[in-house]
């Protein structure tokens, strides 16, 4: 569904629960307070308490109801106990934003076996966790929203980014099955899909960057509040996958249906391994 189409209005975010991870800064930060200023109250998820207190603080500050609560999602033992203390302080989630995500762009001779694992976990084993901790009674309530936040090499993966890419097409694999797992409970499963984003991930992951093909600035360069906007009209027009900004709604579907001119193109104006062959295509 590109941003263009539209579709009625069915879900009112005032007075929602809404959980959404990696909140502490860049879109989870964003979207919480997107979801606050729409009338959500929000649950704050991190792993570091200092940062997601201020963003939580932020909120309330503004009118907001906001709860934080440090957790590493990449433990389902701390994942338990988090939902359990949510599920009986506060009440049960009408929405989930798996936003919580790291990764190093690396080609695969470069990638540690502990990173490549660390990779996965986050996103993927995060958004499975959160989303297995609450599912239950969110289909015992007959409905919900549970929503991922993925990237682009998801559909056209980019050279020197191998555990990256491939962790989020375990995200996207994830948000198609978990859509049938639930078919019919009242529960729907969404993502929205940003081109590249002006988040601190690039500060902290130095020479990264540099490592995003060339073709990917015709996409565009988005804001973290400009997704979170994003997130809050696809959760308001119960909206399945967004693509933005619009040149990547326009292209998505094309990358889908004709995978391997993208996939050269990624390859072609990305950053080659070393011991690329001359005249390889």
């Amino acid at each position: 569904m590109t941003l263009n189409q539209k579709r009625t209005i069915t879900m009112k975010l005032t007075g929602k629960l809404a959980v959404v991870t990696g909140a502490s800064s860049g879109i989870g930060a964003a979207t919480a307070a997107a979801l606050a200023a729409a009338g959500a109250e929000v649950i704050l998820v991190a792993r570091t308490p200092g940062p997601l207190t201020k963003t939580a603080e932020l909120i309330r500050s503004r009118g907001g109801q906001a709860h934080d609560f440090p957790a590493d999602l990449t433990s389902y033992s701390e994942v338990k106990d988090l939902a359990d203390q949510v599920l009986g302080d506060i009440g049960v989630p009408d929405i989930i934003v798996n936003n919580a995500g790291a990764g190093r762009f690396l080609f695969l001779d470069e990638t540690d076996p502990e990173d490549a694992v660390q990779m996965m976990a986050a996103p993927y084993f995060a958004a499975f966790f959160v989303s297995r901790a609450f599912v239950a009674p969110m289909i015992a309530r007959g409905s919900g929203n549970i929503l991922q936040i993925n990237t682009p090499a998801a559909t056209v993966p980019w050279p020197g980014a191998v555990g990256y890419a491939s962790a989020r097409y375990a995200v996207r694999g994830f948000t198609e099955s978990l859509r049938q797992d639930l078919r019919g409970t009242g529960i729907r499963v969404s993502s929205v899909t940003p081109a590249k984003v002006d988040t601190p991930y690039f500060d902290r992951n130095p020479g990264a960057e540099d490592r995003i093909p060339r073709i990917e600035k015709l996409l565009g360069t988005m804001t973290p509040e400009k997704v979170a906007d994003v997130v809050v009209s696809a959760l308001r027009r119960d909206a399945d996958d967004v693509h933005a900004p619009w040149r990547w709604a326009a292209l998505h579907p094309i990358a889908r249906a004709i995978p391997r001119p993208f996939h050269w193109l990624a390859w072609h104006t990305g950053t080659k391994h070393p011991r690329t062959v001359a005249g390889a295509a």
